[in-house]
């Protein structure tokens, strides 16, 4: 049962933390995309990279969150 709240807790932590880079990476991704016409190619890679990995951590969270929830139903 600890393992399963431990794991739900942590899962539900890492799953804001990638939200809260997933949509930081999009707001400032406009200003990147304008940038790249005036030749700023590093902010937009920038940008897709913070997002693409905002989208891995809240996938991962979101995974661990859910398998803490299995874990303490099976457990009961």
């Amino acid at each position: 049962m600890k393992l399963g709240i431990f794991l739900l807790v942590f899962g539900l932590l890492l799953a804001a933390a990638g939200v809260f880079a997933w949509q930081y990476a999009g707001s400032s991704m406009w200003e990147a995309i304008l940038g790249e016409f005036f030749g700023y190619h590093a902010e937009y890679e920038k940008a897709l990279l913070v997002r693409a990995g905002g989208i891995g951590l809240t996938v991962l969270g979101g995974g661990l969150a859910l398998g803490g929830i299995v874990r303490m139903i099976i457990k009961r």
